[in-house]
C-alpha cells in the first residue's frame, strides 16, 4: 500500500524514499500517481471480493483500466475477453458479463489478475494471491502467474506466509519479522542454509514427509508491540541465540556470501 500510495487516511509515510526506475514515488503528485498505478506497478489484492465492485459486471471493471489508455469502449471490451482467455477463464465472453458474486473465488482472482496486467505494468505486486483458495485452485493461479511473468516480461513482488508458494515461484526471498528485513537471498540459499535465527526456526516449523522428529517446533513468545518497538533486535525476546547487545543495539544487514545477507549480531556459518 505504501509502494503505490494507497494507505488509508490514518497511515503516513514519515521518512525514507521509494524509488522505481529512477523516480521517487513519494515525489509524484496525485495526478501522476493516477497514471503510475497500473501502468508502472500493478497490484493483485488479497481478497478480490472486497476489491471488485459488486454492482458492476467484471468485464466493465477491467475495461475501465484499459480506457485510461485512450482506447474505445469496443476495443477495450475485446481486450477484456482476450485477457480473460490469457488467465484461463472459460467462456470468457459470457464471464465478462457476470457480476463478482456469480463467480467462484478462483475466478474472481483471475479477474483481478487480468485487471492488473491489462496495462502491462513492469512490476506486479501480488499480496497473498492464493490465501483464500483451496490447494488445487492455488496451483492453477500460481501456474497462471508464472506464465504471465514469462509472456509479459513482468517482475513480481510476491507477499506470502506460505513457504510452498515461495518455493514454487520465487527466485529471491526476503524474510521479514515485525516490519524488518532479517534475511535476503536466493531461494535455494534460504531453503538449504537459512542463517537468521528466525528463518531457521521457521524452517523447523515446516511439515515435510521425511521428518521423523515428532511434533513440529514452535517459536515461543509474542511479536513485539510495533507502536513502541524495542530499540535493539525486534526478535530478541524470542531468540534462542540472543546475547546482551541484542537488547540495546539494532543489528545491521551483513553479507554472508554474494547475494545472501542476514540481519544479526552473531557470525553465522
Amino acid at each position: 500500500m505504501s509502494l503505490i500510495r494507497l494507505l488509508a487516511e490514518n497511515g503516513t509515510i514519515t521518512n525514507g524514499s521509494i524509488h522505481f526506475e529512477g523516480k521517487d514515488v513519494l515525489g509524484l503528485s496525485n495526478k501522476e500517481m493516477f497514471k503510475f498505478r497500473g501502468k508502472d506497478i500493478g497490484m493483485i489484492f488479497q481478497n478480490p471480493l472486497d476489491s471488485l465492485n459488486p454492482v458492476m459486471m467484471v468485464g466493465e471493471q477491467v475495461s475501465e483500466s484499459l480506457i485510461l489508455d485512450k482506447i474505445s469502449k469496443e476495443e477495450a471490451w475485446k481486450k477484456v475477453v482476450e485477457l480473460f482467455e490469457d488467465v484461463r477463464i472459460p467462456d470468457a465472453k459470457q464471464r465478462a458479463e457476470s457480476y463478482p458474486f456469480e463467480l467462484s473465488g478462483g475466478m474472481r482472482q483471475r479477474v483481478m489478475i487480468s485487471m492488473m496486467i491489462s496495462r502491462k505494468p513492469k512490476l506486479l505486486i501480488a499480496d497473498e494471491p492464493t490465501t483464500a483458495l483451496d490447494v488445487t485452485i492455488q496451483a492453477q493461479i500460481l501456474k497462471i502467474i508464472k506464465k504471465l511473468r514469462d509472456d509479459f516480461n513482468l517482475s513480481i513482488l510476491l507477499i506470502t506466509h506460505n513457504f510452498g508458494v515461495v518455493a514454487e515461484i520465487a527466485d529471491r526471498v526476503g524474510v521479514m519479522y515485525a516490519g524488518n528485513l532479517v534475511e535476503l537471498g536466493d531461494v535455494y540459499d534460504i531453503f538449504e542454509k537459512p542463517l537468521h535465527p528466525y528463518t531457521r526456526l521457521l524452517m523447523k516449523a515446516l511439515p515435510t514427509i521425511s521428518k521423523k522428529q515428532g511434533r513440529l517446533e514452535t517459536i515461543p513468545g509474542m511479536v513485539p508491540n510495533l507502536i513502541n518497538p524495542p530499540e535493539g533486535c525486534r526478535f530478541e525476546n524470542r531468540c534462542p541465540k540472543k546475547i546482551e547487545k541484542c537488547k540495546k543495539i539494532k543489528p545491521k544487514l551483513k553479507k554472508y556470501q554474494e547475494g545472501h545477507y542476514y540481519n544479526c549480531h552473531l557470525e553465522m556459518s
